[in-house]
């Protein structure tokens, strides 16, 4: 395909050096299937007529022959799938999520699909974890991998790291578009792609625009820079959850997301208090969910209760922090498949994570309202994910 006949994506242009895809019109999507559709049809109808003139077709002609339908065929299935996330309708269930995992299952089904040809190496990574729909972050990784792999003139190199504020888990992937030999300025290209204003517009395929779709209902910022001979990808994850809530709060979460608190509907809560601020606050807090909750306001009624059954989750007062509840906590630990537990500090807004080993889940009694459903959500997920 002649990358210069494609007609060009309205882009929004960004700071010197970075380019951030604006969401598509399904205008521009429309010209872009039937620019890259055009192409392999066009071969496919040449090649149909050279055997209808000729009664012949050797084994490579029919193999281009295969080729240029299948590429026609997989441009209508992108079509499909951007008619898809642009109506908005995807249904999620939102669950904590290995980042680097995920990329390494995506690059390992494209090497298999490659018939074992490298595709691109991953170093090692950061711990990242995300929170997002495993079907969909999979879908982001996967046509970013379809993207570059398609454009890449040598191998991807990829990259899995931590933005330290706000702290966003980020996927990055560099690749040469163009030939060393037959770049502007081979010998710098890296300097050329820091400092320079440059976009691409050959590369924004209809993989690019499948890509900013998805990005844009999983919830994920996309970024893209560009040199004469090199691009840079950036896929940031806004759902990043390691040691905190960043970027997991109630108004973080997609509207699309309706199956976020899917992992909390019909949850048995223990609220361990005495303060009848604090139970108030929570009643607030988990008011309009569809929660099984119980309220004690000593240890031995909370032991008590357990006796009949443990809970799944367990919210208690810093105050009430004893041997006994310590014990408490073990003997929920040892139950399967578990018990969430969150410490209710007396006051503030600030949400420490905990390991899942001993370290407990604090979050502030000022931060309630706010945080406390999401905070139950990513709890719930560790225990249903241990």
């Amino acid at each position: 395909m002649n990358p210069a006949a494609l007609p060009t994506m309205p882009t929004v242009r960004t700071p010197p050096s970075t380019h951030a895809p604006a969401i598509p019109t399904l205008g521009d999507v429309v010209a872009r299937i039937a620019a890259e559709v055009a192409t392999p049809l066009t071969a496919a109808l040449d090649r149909v007529a050279a055997l209808a003139n000729s009664g012949r077709i050797d084994r490579q002609g029919l193999q281009a022959l295969r080729d240029e339908i299948a590429g026609a065929r997989r441009v209508g299935l992108r079509g499909q799938q951007i008619a898809r996330f642009a109506t908005g309708e995807v249904s999620q269930v939102v669950e904590r999520l290995d980042l680097a995992r995920a990329l390494r299952e995506v690059l390992h089904d494209q090497t298999v699909h490659a018939n074992g040809l490298a595709i691109g190496g991953l170093p090692a990574a950061a711990s990242a974890q995300v929170m997002g729909d495993a079907s969909l972050v999979h879908a982001v990784l996967h046509t970013a991998a379809e993207w570059s792999a398609a454009l890449a003139r040598a191998n991807v190199e990829w990259r899995v790291d931590i933005k330290p504020w706000p702290v966003h888990a980020r996927v990055t992937c560099r690749f040469a578009h163009l030939p060393a030999d037959e770049a502007a300025d081979p010998a710098r290209p890296a300097d050329h792609m820091a400092t320079a204003v440059h976009h691409e517009d050959a590369l924004d395929t209809l993989d690019w625009l499948l890509l900013a779709y998805t990005a844009q209902v999983a919830g994920v910022a996309v970024s893209r820079r560009d040199s004469s001979s090199h691009t840079e990808l950036t896929l940031e994850f806004l759902h990043t959850v390691n040691g905190t809530v960043e970027g997991a709060s109630v108004v973080d979460i997609p509207p699309a997301a309706k199956g976020t608190m899917q992992a909390i509907n019909g949850c048995q809560v223990l609220v361990l208090s005495a303060q009848r601020l604090t139970r108030q606050r929570l009643r607030e807090a988990m008011q309009g969910h569809e929660l099984l909750v119980d309220y004690v306001t000593s240890v031995a009624a909370a032991v008590q209760f357990c006796e009949d059954g443990a809970p799944q989750m367990l919210l208690y007062e810093a105050t009430f922090q004893s041997d006994a509840l310590q014990a408490l906590r073990e003997q929920l630990a040892s139950t399967e498949p578990g018990t969430a537990v969150i410490e209710i500090m007396p006051s503030g807004q600030e949400c420490r994570m905990g390991n899942g080993a001993g370290l407990v889940t604090r979050l502030g009694a000022d931060g309630l309202r706010e945080r406390l459903v999401s905070v139950m959500t990513l709890e719930m997920a560790r225990i249903s994910g241990a």
